[in-house]
Order: structure tokens, then sequence, then C-alpha cells
């Protein structure tokens, strides 16, 4: 029987500032005094009506007594990184989703002792840390992450095969986890207002008016496990890249972000001889709204410029104009071993051969001078901005398909 844990931190940043000076204890916290928006509040903050990505000095008039601290990115990175490595004391099988959130797979574990092992994992975490952490235990990853969002903050939710529905129930089905605002309002149209009014409906029916991925919620939200946990173990099964920057409404400056992300996870391909066609993409707003897509590549690549090609229109679609935005990022899945990969009808990935002495001079490049000595033309604003702060424009840049008109 599978089990699965997620770990959720609780006001994390916050939590991270009030472990190193417990004088903050019980005081509204606010992190994000560099950004001018608030990025993590704690609870008591929360409590005032402080809420994420609101302005520093509307915080100020609302709460005086607010305690603003700039974000600590090195501290929160440091905690993280402990308590994932308490969370393998107990089983190897351990996915790093975020900073401040992982799964674990136990079910290689006796059912009996799974309990008792996540509160030892949760006591220690609060322990050692001086952090808090939500846990959620569940028969899929979707149910655990329900679980963990089910008692915050330092909340303990177990939901098994026999009282599923009864959170499901009280789940709006828009807030599960991988359901999206266009799929939420797509399954309002039928009626489908909680989690379990989708979970309850018949296979056949989600078959016939959605997409694989709702269908693989469906059946997580069942009790059926269709994801696993993505470990070192599972040979790099995805690859992740993002980057948060000066929130702005140009096109061509967030477009040259993903490139510049596209370009990094892609080095890291090549670096582990890997390839894949399956990438999804989203940019994250101001006010910490996600636009997000996915595309399947006809062929397998580790060529960012045959990605952005087919990333570019898909882009466009989902860019708001006069929307600020302050992150993007690129996820690589299903990620082979280039050694696998096979040339297809139409010679695609003979194109890719073509492309490999070029980034094999890159990569050597990269290693002698440092990473992106060359880099796209789609990422020069990205990467530019860097080098006019180090004064090295002298660095080649190469043009690249796919830019954003």
């Amino acid at each position: 029987m599978s089990t699965f844990l997620h770990l959720d931190g609780d006001a994390f940043f916050a939590s991270c500032e009030t472990a190193v000076n417990p004088k903050l204890r019980g005081k509204p916290v606010v992190t994000g005094a560099d950004k001018g928006i608030a990025s993590s509040m704690s609870y008591e903050a929360k409590a005032r009506g402080i809420t994420r990505a609101m302005p520093l000095f509307q915080i100020k008039k609302l709460c005086p007594e607010c305690i603003i601290v700039p974000s600590n990115f090195k501290l929160y990175k440091i905690i993280s990184a402990r308590a994932f490595a308490i969370v393998r004391r107990y089983t190897p099988y351990v996915e790093e989703y975020s900073i401040d959130e992982c799964f674990a797979d136990l079910s290689h574990l006796e059912p009996e002792t799974i309990p008792q092992i996540a509160r030892a994992i949760k006591d220690e975490l609060q322990k050692e840390l001086g952090v808090t952490f939500s846990v959620g235990i569940g028969p899929t990853k979707v149910l655990a992450k329900v679980g963990s969002k089910w008692k915050k903050p330092n909340g303990f939710t177990v939901i098994d095969r026999k009282n599923i529905f009864n959170f499901l129930s009280e789940v709006q089905v828009g807030k599960v986890w991988g359901i999206g605002p266009s799929t939420s309002i797509a399954l309002g149209k039928w009626g489908i207002k909680t989690a379990a009014d989708f979970a309850h409906k018949p296979q056949e029916w989600v078959e016939e008016h959605f997409s694989k991925p709702v269908l693989a919620l469906w059946y997580e939200l069942n009790g059926v496990p269709v994801y696993t946990t993505e470990n070192e173990e599972s040979r790099h099964k995805s690859i992740m890249r993002s980057r948060t920057f000066k929130a702005t409404t140009d096109r061509r400056m967030v477009f040259a972000e993903l490139s510049n992300n596209i370009e990094d996870v892609c080095t890291r391909l090549r670096a582990l001889r890997l390839v894949t066609k399956h990438l999804s993409f989203y940019l994250k707003t101001q006010q910490f709204r996600y636009h997000e897509t996915s595309v399947t590549l006809p062929h397998e690549t580790a060529s960012p410029e045959v990605m952005l090609e087919a990333l570019g229109p898909r882009f466009n679609n989902i860019f708001r104009t006069a929307t600020l935005y302050r992150s993007t990022a690129i996820i690589l899945s299903s990620v082979k071993d280039e050694k696998g990969t096979q040339s297809d009808l139409f010679g695609n990935t003979k194109h890719d051969k073509t492309l490999e002495s070029v980034h094999a001079v890159i990569d050597r490049l990269d290693r002698k001078y440092g990473t992106q000595s060359v880099f796209l033309g789609s990422s020069m604003r990205a990467v530019g901005s860097v080098l006019f702060r180090e004064k090295t424009l002298d660095r080649l840049y190469l043009p690249s398909m796919g830019e954003v008109g």
C-alpha cells in the first residue's frame, strides 16, 4: 500500500527569522524589506490583515507595530537543507519540491509505524530548527498535500482510503494541487465545486471531457497513486530553474529571463548527458499569480534553440500586457539518457546534432571563463543586466530562434 508524506513549512521565511531571533517570537513579523512588498508573514501578522505582496507602506499604516525585516535567503536555504536532511534520516525517498516543501515516500515502512515516524520527523524539525511544519499523510501525493493544508499551522493530518471523501467534500476543487484557474472554471461549468464532486465523477466522463493530466489528478484524489517522488535515485527525471527579478511589464525583458532559465537547464542537461521533449513554464506576477502552460516537442533535445522556438508562441499566449511580472520558471520532465534517443522520420534529431558542436564549444568556454560567457540573443536583456554591472560587455552572444515580438 502506498503512503506519502507532505511537509509544508508554516510561514517559513518569517519562522526562520524567529528561529534565529527568539525576541521576534509571538510578534507580527514581515519579511521583504528589501523588495518593498511582503514576501512572508508570521501568523501574528496575518491575523492583523497583512497579506503576501502587500506594499510595505500599506503594512506600516495598517499595523504600525509590525516588525519588517529584509529577506535572508541564505538563512532560509540553510534551514531548508537541514530540514530535508532530517526527513532523510527516516527515508531516502525524498523529493524537495520547494524551499519549504517536500514529499517523502513512506511505502516501504511498516504501515502501523508510519504515523509514529511522521510525528518523530515533525518533532525533530521543531526541536532542532525552531521552525514548525504542517504534515499531511495520504495514499497519494495529492492527498498528502491536501492533508498538510488541513490544519495549518503546525498541523498533523492523516488521510486514509476510508476517510478520503470526508476531507475532499470540504476542499474547493480550485484549491487542489495541480488544478489551475482554467481547469477550475471548466469544472465549475459542470457544477463541480468540491474535490469530492470531481472525484465522484465516473472515469469515462473525465476521459471524455478533460486531458490526461486532469485524469491523473482524478486518480490521485481517488487514492490511486500516479505521481511518484522524484529524487536523486530517479536519475534527474525532472529539472527546474527559476529566477526572481525586478518586477516589470516589459514583454522582452520577461522573455529574456525565461530564455536565460532555459539556457541554464539545457547546460545542466548536456552536463548530465540527458535530453527531454516535455517542458512547461510559468510566469509569476507581482501579486503571486501564476500564468503557466506546457509544450511537448516532436523529439528529445538538450538544445535551448529548439525549446525556445516551441515556447515563443505559448509565451505570447499567456503573457498579459500591463501586468507586472517578477519571476519565471522552466520545468523539464520525463528526462532521459541521451543514448536512448532515436532520429525521427523528419531528421529533427539530426538537426540537433548540427548544434552539438556549437554547444560543446559554448560549454568549454563556460568552464574556462564562467557561465554565460556566450549566450543567446533572446537572453541578452536578462544576462546583460548582470554584464553591465560587471562591465564585461565584451562577451559574445548568439542570435536565437523563437524570439517574441
